[in-house]
Order: structure tokens, then C-alpha cells, then sequence
């Protein structure tokens, strides 16, 4: 056979296998291509429509989701379309996209000449939520308008927001009570927030109501697909986010502020429905035809720029303490093939989500066969925690939802300056005098003298301080003073927290209950004097992590004569 068709073959047989993810758009033998022609201008009077008097824009990407282009002189540009693809820029730095009413960027047109299809590889798609509408011809110019910025400052602050995830509408209701009343007004003055997938969970139908609650944050809200954004009802992995495509526009794509170019990446590689290995089945997998997009996307990005890789998958998660045996989350099977790509860049930081456990933060280095300059791969901690069903209610009706490592669920303010980023993790409630960063206990606690004491009684035998420093890591540093002494090292240990144990006893077999406790990746602990006296005791423990930050605990406690 000619080598053409063999190849045709092959990728027609790939799109039927279990967890392949083969998008058309890297088929040199698409059907129905075109070629899409357009401007990318300044849009001075914000109006969307190019004016006379508004001039193209140089040098910006433009792409298909594999092949990139970038624009001409006068700010046109011509590239390759197929059915069912996605054409979409990368906003400059200097730059803004427009966006809807829910503050969603439009960077992108869907190219869907008759909609999503409703068959499928001849298969029959009933599908269950909203898909994509047929778009109609292709336009004889598809326009992009960016509005100039007052300035691409180095430092400058964005918002991380992992899983928000909820399944049903009381679930949304404690997004908006937890994540969006306290940043209404851009509180901590943010250029922009990003959500690395898991948008929703399943119910693909909270996405508008989602949105709109986002959106009062007055602020451009990025977005990603989680494992549970998909169309499960899909056969395939090419159509496994169209609902997804419908609300949000293309599943990776990248762009610039500042000194940093953002990569979002789709991860998740959904294994279709139907197969041997049962429905939604998929695996933390980087497809081909992101890779070679991802190849071209870089070609043009200067090297000494950082580069902000976000995934909703874990790209590597893990701690070791030395000593407990290593403990590691969800992994993207390929990420050696992603670590060859993006070798040339001196400054790197990945964010994911995902791991409803446990929050990493691993320090990328030779013994995952990288030889750059060592770099942090961050699972953050979840904006719905262990989930929104989790957990007893507060005064709000707002499920407690702690993650199964101790860690309470919150946001992240991303602190850019120039090539360096500093994540700092705000636990809900959300406060912003730093007082609730970190969690003081004893193990074994005291032994109380009443059911209504509180850590009031006796000391016992071989009594530890322990710390969790919400979403610390190996690389922190934390001391402890008892009483007034002089601060004491404490010894970073990778196991369960004793608060969670008990929180998850108490309310065992309730419809309050908790997530089973796993171990944590960010405990410290400090053995207790055996020669206290009775009386008043305080513990006063302070922290500083591998970023500079410091954070600051107490906890006082009371042993009673016997």
C-alpha cells in the first residue's frame, strides 16, 4: 500500500481504541479542510468589529490545535481548518482578550460546519447535554480583536482555582458561598483567575449557573477539563468534551502575561464509551496531537520567559520523607515525552488538580531525567476539598469538605514576579491575615478530665506536637517553642494527621461523615517534654517555606493534677 493511505489506516484504527485520544486536526488526510483566513487587531473601542482606524496586530499566534501560525505585518493570517476544530490565538502579553458575560475569554472560533455529529465511527450518539450547534459556513474571515493593556507588569497576581466540582445545585451553592461571596470585587486585585479542571462534576448541565457565579468575580476566568467534564456518552476520545467545547471554547490552548507564558493542557485521555475496560475509563495521558501543537506553541516563546504548565492531572506527585515509604498521587503516563519538549525553558512551574487526598508540591529534578534547572510540578489543593457532600455543615449550611491529608479546601493567590512564582494557599474560610495556615494538635491528645473539657487533663506518655502546614512540603522549614524556649527544629514526616483520624471516628457512619484519612505530605513533628507541671501550657509554632513565606500557629492546652 501507498504510505498515505497505511497512515490513513492506522489513524482511522487508533480513533477506535480504548483511551486513544487521535484528534483530526494532526491527520495530514482530514476531510472537508479549508483554509481560514483572518485579521487579529487592536480593538480600541472595545466594540468586537474592526474599525478603519484599528491597525492588525503582529507577531500573534494563531492555531488549529496543531499547526501554529503567526500573524503577518497587518496583522492577518491564513491556516488550515477541518470540520470540528477549533481555531484559537494566543493573547499576548500587552494584551486583552474580550470576553462574554460571564467574563469567559473569547479567544477562539468553533468551526463546526454541521455541529457536533450524532453519529459517530456509525455509531449513534444520543448525547445527554448541550453540544455544539452548527456554526454554518466557514466565514470568509475570522476576526480576532484584542484590546491594548495599560502595560505587561512583571508582578502581577492571578487566582488558582482546582476542582470546584460540584454535582448537584447545594453543591454550587457552597462554591459561591465559600470560593466567590469573599472575592467579589477582585478582594486580592488579580489580573485573572484559572480553574484546572474538574469544572463540574458529571453534571455538565450546572455549567452556565457556574459560570455566571465566576464571573461576579469581575475578572477573566480561564478554564481546563477534568475527568469529570467529559461526555461520557461519547465513543471516542475526540468528542469526549463537547459540552465542554460548548461553554469554553478549545481543551488547551496557551497565552501570555507579563513575563510568563500560561500552557493549559487536556491531560485527561478518555478511553470511550463501551470498551473491555467499562464506561469513562481514562488515564493521565498528554495526546499526540497536543504534544506537536505544544512543539510549534514553543518554537516561538523565548526561552528565559517562565512557562506555567496547567493540567488538571498531576504531571508527577509524591513525597518521601526518608524513612515512611514514598507516597505518590496520580500521574501523567508520558510526562517524560512533555519533559523533552519543554527542556529548553530555565523557569518552569506546573499546577494541576485532581487529587481529592492529598496537595504536592515535587521538585522536578534528575531523578525524573530532568537535567535543567530543578523545578516545583504543584498539585494543588481542592476548592471542593474532599467533596461538597463531605464533611458537617456550618452556620452557612456549607459542608466542612477536608481533604483526606488534614488539609482544609481553598484557592491559591499566585504571586508572578518576573520570572518567579509564589503560590500562597488561602483555606476557607477564607482570611487574609494569614492566622489560619497551619494546624497545631497532640498526639496522643490530652487525656481530659470531663466530656466538655478541652484540651484540659493529662499530658500522656510519649506525646508529639504535630503540625500540619497546610500544603507545605519537604522543602519548609518548621520550629516549634514550648512555653517561651528557644525554637526547636521540628522533623518533617510523611503520615496520617491525628485531627482527621478523630474528625473521621466521630462522625463515621453519618450522613457528616468524612473522607478516610491517607497520609499527608506536609506533617511535622516535635516529641513533648515528659516534665511538665500542671498548670497552663502554650506552644507557639512558626514556618517558612521554600518560597520565603512565613506563617505563624499556636495552641495552648492545661495538665491538671491526677
Amino acid at each position: 500500500m501507498h504510505s498515505r493511505l497505511i497512515t490513513k489506516i492506522i489513524l482511522a484504527t487508533l480513533s477506535f481504541l480504548p483511551g486513544s485520544n487521535v484528534l483530526a486536526q494532526c491527520d495530514p488526510d482530514r476531510n472537508g479542510v479549508e483554509v481560514a483566513r483572518g485579521i487579529v487587531f487592536a480593538d480600541s473601542n472595545e466594540n468586537l468589529l474592526r474599525d478603519t482606524d484599528e491597525s492588525g496586530i503582529e507577531g500573534v499566534a494563531v492555531s488549529n490545535g496543531c499547526e501554529v501560525v503567526t500573524t503577518n505585518i497587518d496583522g492577518s493570517y491564513e491556516i488550515s481548518i477541518a470540520p470540528t476544530e477549533i481555531l484559537f490565538i494566543s493573547k499576548p502579553a500587552d494584551y486583552l482578550t474580550a470576553v462574554d458575560d460571564a467574563n469567559v475569554p473569547q479567544f477562539f472560533y468553533r468551526h463546526y460546519p454541521n455541529g457536533t455529529p450524532a453519529q459517530i465511527s456509525g455509531t449513534s450518539v444520543e448525547w445527554l447535554w448541550p453540544v455544539i450547534e452548527s456554526t454554518g459556513p466557514l466565514p470568509e474571515s475570522v476576526d480576532f480583536p484584542l484590546t491594548p493593556s495599560e502595560g505587561a507588569a512583571e508582578n502581577f497576581l492571578a487566582h488558582g482555582f482546582a476542582d470546584t466540582q460540584a454535582q448537584y445545585e447545594p453543591g454550587q451553592d457552597m462554591v459561591r458561598e465559600d470560593l466567590v461571596n469573599p472575592l467579589i470585587g477582585n478582594t486580592y486585585d488579580v489580573e485573572f483567575g484559572l480553574t484546572v479542571g474538574d469544572v463540574v462534576f458529571d453534571n455538565l448541565g450546572l455549567y452556565d449557573r457556574h459560570k455566571a457565579m465566576m464571573g461576579l468575580m469581575g475578572i477573566p476566568q480561564w478554564y481546563l477539563p477534568g475527568n469529570h467534564d467529559m461526555n461520557f456518552e461519547s465513543p471516542n476520545g475526540r468528542f469526549a468534551n463537547e459540552t465542554y467545547k460548548l461553554h469554553f471554547g478549545p481543551t488547551y490552548y496557551s497565552f501570555d502575561h507579563g513575563n510568563v507564558h500560561f500552557v493549559a493542557l487536556n491531560n485527561v485521555q478518555y478511553a470511550g464509551d463501551g470498551n473491555e475496560m467499562g464506561n469513562g475509563v481514562y488515564r493521565g495521558f498528554i495526546s499526540r496531537a497536543q504534544l506537536q501543537w505544544l512543539r510549534n506553541d514553543l518554537e516561538r516563546v523565548p526561552k528565559n520567559k517562565l512557562l506555567v504548565i496547567a493540567s488538571h492531572i498531576p504531571l508527577v506527585a509524591e513525597a518521601d520523607d526518608g524513612v515512611s515509604p514514598i507516597l505518590t498521587g496520580p500521574n501523567t503516563e508520558n510526562f517524560s515525552e512533555l519533559l523533552q519538549i519543554i527542556a529548553p525553558f530555565e523557569h518552569i512551574y506546573g499546577l494541576a488538580g485532581h487529587d481529592t487526598s492529598n496537595s504536592f508540591k515535587v521538585e522536578v529534578n534528575h531523578e525524573h531525567g530532568w537535567t535543567g534547572t530543578p523545578w516545583i510540578a504543584h498539585t494543588l489543593a481542592e476548592v471542593r476539598g474532599s467533596g461538597w457532600t463531605r464533611g458537617p455543615q456550618d452556620f452557612r449550611g456549607v459542608r466542612d469538605a477536608m481533604m483526606e491529608d488534614g488539609n482544609p479546601n481553598g484557592f491559591y493567590v499566585l504571586k508572578f514576579n518576573d520570572v518567579d512564582l509564589t503560590p500562597e494557599f488561602i483555606p476557607f474560610p477564607s482570611s487574609t491575615d494569614g492566622t489560619n495556615r497551619m494546624r497545631v494538635t497532640l498526639d496522643p491528645p490530652i487525656s481530659q478530665t470531663g466530656a466538655e473539657s478541652i484540651h484540659r487533663g493529662t499530658l500522656q506518655s510519649n506525646t508529639k506536637i504535630i503540625v500540619n502546614l497546610f500544603d507545605g512540603g519537604v522543602r519548609d522549614l518548621v520550629w516549634a517553642s514550648i512555653d517561651g524556649s528557644a525554637n526547636q527544629p521540628m522533623t518533617y514526616t510523611v503520615r496520617t494527621d491525628p485531627f482527621i483520624e478523630a474528625l473521621y471516628e466521630e462522625y463515621l457512619n453519618t450522613e457528616d461523615a468524612f473522607s478516610t484519612p491517607d497520609r499527608s505530605s506536609h506533617i511535622w513533628e516535635l516529641a513533648m517534654p515528659d516534665n511538665l507541671n500542671a498548670g497552663l501550657h502554650r506552644i507557639v509554632v512558626t514556618s517558612t517555606d521554600e518560597f520565603g513565606q512565613s506563617q505563624r500557629g499556636t495552641f495552648t492546652f492545661e495538665i491538671v493534677d491526677d
